[in-house]
């Protein structure tokens, strides 16, 4: 591994609570196991004197293993014991937190809007955002992002959170209440991407064009003023689909094909 590979690694070691000291005597191990502290000292340049309390540390936390004595070897757990550990580290620390936090009252000053980078990133905070849902979900969305946050809306459903999808295409998702949203008229899907509405809990939404020919336009957001907006043009959205569904080919006949006339008349 390159030595530009492993301080990427220590650097985000670091950004999860390692001291430089603790990420060294780790990574010593991931390359070599097991070892005396020493060996430890000598292939981690962590001083000789620093190495038992260091090992100390993260025998405690359940990252390093011990055995023997006269010397006493050490070996760690693996990485993928280790980002299992720390997802449920810090899972319990802001989970404690939020609690802790929650008995103070807070009233913001100001609510940005944040640029979401790409189509990567816009599902990532998607999928961030489902994860806090405690009930309700308002999402309007194609099927290639529904099957992508499959998983998110799935675990949300369990927790009790009612899920309400308008959906832009034809899959049949086995969870949430779906109503069908037409894809024509769209011709321009190809220039600015497919959208994304989502709205959690009335609290913070996510909106936007997610990229094609034009670089990704999706924001998020927990300004109150645009996500009532959003929710009610996507709820609004769902009375349509509800009276089209209801209606049948009456709509048709009265507005034209996928509201046609209308669209004429207010130039969409």
């Amino acid at each position: 591994m390159s030595d530009k590979a492993i301080e990427s690694i220590l650097s985000n070691l670091k950004d999860l609570g390692f001291t430089e000291y603790e990420g060294k005597v780790y990574m010593s191990l991931i390359n070599e196991h097991p070892l005396s502290a020493y060996n430890i000292s000598k292939n981690s340049g962590v001083p000789h004197s620093r190495v038992y309390d260091i090992t100390r540390r993260l025998i405690k936390k359940s990252y390093v293993t011990s055995k023997g004595t006269n010397p006493e070897l050490f070996s760690p757990i693996s990485p993928e014991e280790l980002i299992s550990r720390l997802k449920r580290d810090n899972t319990k620390l802001t989970n404690d937190l939020k609690q802790q936090m929650d008995s103070i009252k807070f009233t913001a000053d100001f609510d940005p809007v944040w640029n979401l980078a790409g189509h990567t990133e816009a599902l990532e905070m998607a999928e961030q955002l489902i994860e806090e849902a405690d009930k309700d979900i308002f999402v309007g969305i194609w099927d290639q992002e529904l099957e992508s946050l499959k998983n998110s809306f799935l675990e949300a459903e369990k927790r009790g959170v009612k899920i309400h999808i308008l959906l832009y295409g034809e899959g049949k998702p086995e969870f949430g209440e779906v109503y069908y949203h037409s894809t024509e008229n769209l011709e321009d899907i190809t220039v600015v991407g497919r959208s994304l509405d989502l709205i959690i809990d009335s609290k913070v939404c996510i909106t936007g064009s997610l990229g094609g020919t034009l670089p990704c336009q999706a924001v998020w957001t927990r300004n109150m003023g645009l996500i009532k907006s959003i929710e009610a043009f996507v709820i609004h959205d769902f009375y349509i689909a509800e009276v089209s569904e209801y209606l049948g080919d009456k709509v048709d006949e009265i507005f034209g094909k996928n509201f046609e006339k209308l669209r004429k008349k207010y130039g969409h």
